[in-house]
């Protein structure tokens, strides 16, 4: 505990040591020993129960490193709200699966697969009627041909889920653009 203060106090409290006199030290164990007392001090702050009694510990702290403690900022006068602009919205279908969070999300998207190619490890990547390519992340089987139609939903922690009309069971696919 005390090396943590001690180490709190070197680190972050550099301006409150310079306060104190600390940094003026020529000597190295003198330095230490002021840095040493500092860290006394906070813990003897952070050793209070009563929260008000510990924030006055703090406050009494700070003004004898020549800190002021800064009072209650007054509220600012209202400003006059500016006129929203409204962004045009863009298609939510050519949204689907891009990562970055939107305001308007979706659940599922059905096309038909215009084009598959599939990887030297057995996994297939799509392009989709609209323009999007998915890939499968999955290593099981699952067999998609050109022509098909398919659905793909979100699925749970991020991930989403293809699945071909007609057929049972479904595949983990990642949108690539």
């Amino acid at each position: 505990m005390r090396a943590t203060l001690l180490l709190l106090t070197l680190i972050s409290g550099g301006t409150y040591a310079a306060g104190f006199g600390c940094t003026d030290q020529p000597d190295q164990r003198a330095r230490l020993a002021c840095y040493d007392q500092l860290a006394e001090a906070i813990a003897q702050c952070a050793g209070q129960q009563d929260q008000l009694d510990r924030l006055l510990c703090y406050d009494e702290f700070s003004k004898a490193a020549g800190r002021t403690v800064p009072a209650a900022v007054a509220p600012a006068a209202p400003v006059a709200a500016a006129p929203a602009v409204v962004a045009p919205q863009a298609d939510p279908e050519a949204e689907f699966g891009v990562t970055t969070p939107k305001a308007e999300a979706i659940d599922a998207i059905t096309s038909a697969v215009t084009k598959v190619t599939t990887n030297p490890y057995g996994q297939w990547t799509l392009t989709l009627e609209n323009g999007q390519r998915w890939r499968q992340t999955e290593s099981r089987r699952y067999k998609v041909k050109s022509g098909d139609t398919v659905t793909i939903e979100r699925a749970s922690l991020g991930s989403f889920l293809l699945s071909a009309e007609g057929r049972n069971g479904s595949t983990r696919v990642k949108r690539l653009d």
